[in-house]
């Protein structure tokens, strides 16, 4: 598929399954980055105590120049910046962009602290899941503390899995989760835990041992 039409699918996604009313009174649409990064990096200040150190500091001009250097190999490739708006308030913002090898990845959710724990999240999951699945993803892949329930209850409800744990120098001990949107990948995965499913994926054609 050209990517013109790729990035037409991913819009056309967003609009239906994401854009639009969330809750009673919360509604979604897009921003541009720079109207984004304000609102996020203004909730951040009053939504959580846990934001992470600000490790710019470690690095200067000449290690920041590299690192926007390498980003920009890879061009702009398709993201979702949203807004979670109650009437003309930002109440919220969500961030996420395309990985590698067919993956999602959900960046930060932010939601201003006197709405958390009202489902705002828990509305929003399926609804993502739906959009990215419909464009053609695999997988959508996120990292969280490893004690934010309030973000790791929901996820696993939603399909989600634990799939590994990291320790980041700036966050901390982290939980990596993922939800597979293709069936043969979600089967591969039981597969190597527990080894079910091995009839089917030799008859998919995959090499087992």
């Amino acid at each position: 598929m050209p990517p013109d039409d790729v990035r037409a699918l991913f819009d056309d996604a967003t609009r239906r399954h994401l854009l639009g009313e969330l809750a009673p009174g919360v509604a979604i649409r897009a921003a541009p980055a720079d109207e984004h990064e304000a609102h996020e990096d203004r909730l951040w200040a009053t939504a959580t105590d846990r934001r992470p150190p600000d490790s710019s500091r470690l690095f200067g001009d000449g290690d920041r120049a590299r690192v926007r250097a390498i980003d920009g190999l890879r061009g702009a490739g398709l993201e979702h910046r949203l807004l979670f708006c109650a009437g003309d308030d930002v109440v919220g913002t969500f961030r996420g962009a395309q990985g590698e090898r067919g993956t999602y990845v959900m960046w930060n959710t932010v939601v201003r602290r006197d709405l958390q724990r009202r489902g705002l999240y828990r509305a929003f999951l399926p609804r993502l899941i739906a959009a990215v699945r419909e464009v053609g993803f695999r997988e959508i892949h996120s990292r969280h503390h490893a004690d934010n329930n309030a973000v790791l209850v929901p996820k696993l409800r939603a399909g989600f899995v634990i799939t590994g744990f990291e320790v980041s120098p700036r966050d901390g001990i982290l939980v990596d989760l993922r939800v597979f949107l293709h069936d043969g990948l979600g089967k591969l995965f039981a597969h190597l835990i527990d080894g079910s499913h091995a009839a089917e994926l030799r008859a998919a054609g995959v090499a087992l041992p």
